[in-house]
């Protein structure tokens, strides 16, 4: 497939099924496991009216990286599709520049899963996980699916049908998040080379690792 149809599929919010926010910082908490997650995505709508300005998260046993942020503004849109709850399309005007980024920036980012990632790796990806948790952990380490994904096509090819995909791959992207749980650096990268830098300490095409 060429580049202009790759650089057409948008991972953020691909569909009604799910929706991405780790450029919003939500790997940013030490705990990323899915209860804290949904637990903090669920008291979205609560920060939406009560924040008027942009806050942060510093403390150190809360944060993997106390340079970097955690928005208040993500939640769920609705059961199991995190997004940004003062997006235009979500509240009917423009709320974004109470954000750390504001808007400019939000709009023209893109994630390096959107640069690592085939034309076929994000159409399987897309089209085999509807839970917003196991789909995060896809583009927070793009190369890590990439591996699981040429596994699946390798090792089950032309009698691998839809049920088995989306089984196959929930249970590895699930079983690799637990991995990446238990390390307590930086996960989600906002370049490809900071990613490259950071993808030592977790991805599978590495191998195994020791967790600091």
């Amino acid at each position: 497939m060429g580049e202009d149809l790759n650089e057409k599929i948008l991972l953020c919010q691909p569909d009604s099924l799910k929706g991405c926010c780790l450029c919003c910082g939500l790997f940013n908490f030490q705990d990323i496991s899915i209860k804290y997650l949904s637990e903090f995505l669920n008291a979205g709508k609560n920060r939406e009216r009560s924040y008027k300005i942009y806050s942060e998260y510093k403390d150190e046993n809360l944060v993997r990286e106390t340079s970097s942020y955690i928005c208040p503004y993500q939640g769920f849109l609705n059961e199991g599709k995190p997004g940004c709850l003062i997006h235009p399309l979500v509240i009917g005007y423009e709320g974004r520049d109470r954000s750390f980024f504001e808007s400019k920036i939000c709009n023209k980012f893109l994630c390096p899963a959107h640069v690592l990632l085939t034309y076929e790796e994000k159409v399987f990806l897309i089209k085999n996980v509807d839970d917003w948790y196991i789909y995060s952990i896809a583009i927070a380490d793009p190369e890590s699916y990439s591996f699981i994904y040429n596994y699946i096509k390798e090792r089950y090819g032309e009698s691998l049908d839809g049920n088995m995909a989306k089984e196959i791959l929930g249970k590895a992207l699930y079983a690799h998040g637990e991995n990446i749980s238990k390390y307590k650096g930086v996960i989600f990268s906002y370049s490809v080379p900071e990613y490259n830098i950071n993808k030592k300490n977790f991805c599978l095409k590495n191998g195994l690792w020791d967790n600091p």
